[in-house]
């Protein structure tokens, strides 16, 4: 049996989607079955972020009202055969989907998948309300900036409410502003939010140029974006990896001497 993720936040323009593509490349590369599926109800982008826009014929909206089969909603990536991709539809109305028919889809697909990664919509609205407390896991996925982080904190607080126990990842975090002090360590931010860190990505400008190109920001080359994102796969398999702060890099003679001698 394998595990469902829940990927939400409060706000827009996190880089969600971004990672949960990232992470469901990242775990086919290791030979997981993955079932990737755009939950945003209305609004279709996974399909982009994978290159599989030209494939999809069936979406989810086509499955609940029985226009298709389960497989045949399933878009196969054409690079990693175990990854495959489910679109909500963007026809659809996050109204059109009943809790039990989604809750049904997960538990199938569960039966033939190592992971199930769902990714959410954001804000506080019904699209998110239909697959809570559907998922074993749900993931917040946050900036360091205040607005994300309010939101971030107004929805961790209506999951609480429903008994959910949400882990917060952290993106586009910019270990300058941290050490100059301008954002505070990102263990800092998780215990302020009460909500447990499950992992940290640091802004990677290339991800973006990735994007355009059509692929996912675990495509690019970028070794720290891909070590993240190693890291948080394995906390999601229940590995224990620590988080450790940000700390000033120790400069030798030398280099405090050439970086004197370019001033």
């Amino acid at each position: 049996m394998g595990k469902s993720f829940l990927f939400i936040s409060g706000k827009g323009g996190v880089g969600k989607s971004t990672l949960a593509a990232g992470l469901a490349v990242a775990a086919a590369r290791k030979g997981k079955r993955v079932a990737l599926i755009d939950g945003d109800i209305g609004l279709r982008s996974l399909d982009l972020f994978l290159g599989l826009q030209n494939k999809v014929l069936y979406d989810l909206a086509d499955l609940v009202a029985r226009r298709c089969t389960l497989d045949q909603t399933m878009v196969w990536h054409d690079s990693y055969a175990s990854l495959c991709l489910i679109v909500g539809g963007q026809q659809a109305k996050p109204k059109d989907f009943r809790r039990q028919d989604l809750n049904k889809i997960l538990r199938t697909l569960k039966k033939s998948f190592d992971l199930v990664f769902v990714d959410g919509p954001a804000g506080l609205g019904r699209g998110i309300r239909n697959f809570v407390g559907l998922t074993d896991e749900v993931l917040i996925l946050a900036t360091p900036d205040p607005v994300s982080l309010r939101s971030a904190e107004k929805l961790a607080s209506q999951l609480y409410a429903e008994e959910i126990r949400p882990f917060l990842l952290l993106n586009r975090v910019s270990p300058d502003l941290v050490l100059s002090g301008k954002i505070q360590q990102p263990r800092m931010l998780s215990m302020n939010l009460d909500l447990p860190l499950i992992g940290v990505v640091e802004e990677c400008p290339s991800i973006y140029e990735a994007l355009l190109s059509g692929k996912t920001a675990a495509q690019t080359q970028e070794t720290a974006f891909n070590s993240a994102i190693e890291n948080i796969l394995a906390r999601l398999e229940g590995e224990e990896k620590e988080i450790h702060d940000y700390l000033p890099v120790e400069r030798t003679w030398f280099e405090r001497f050439v970086e004197w001698l370019e001033k």
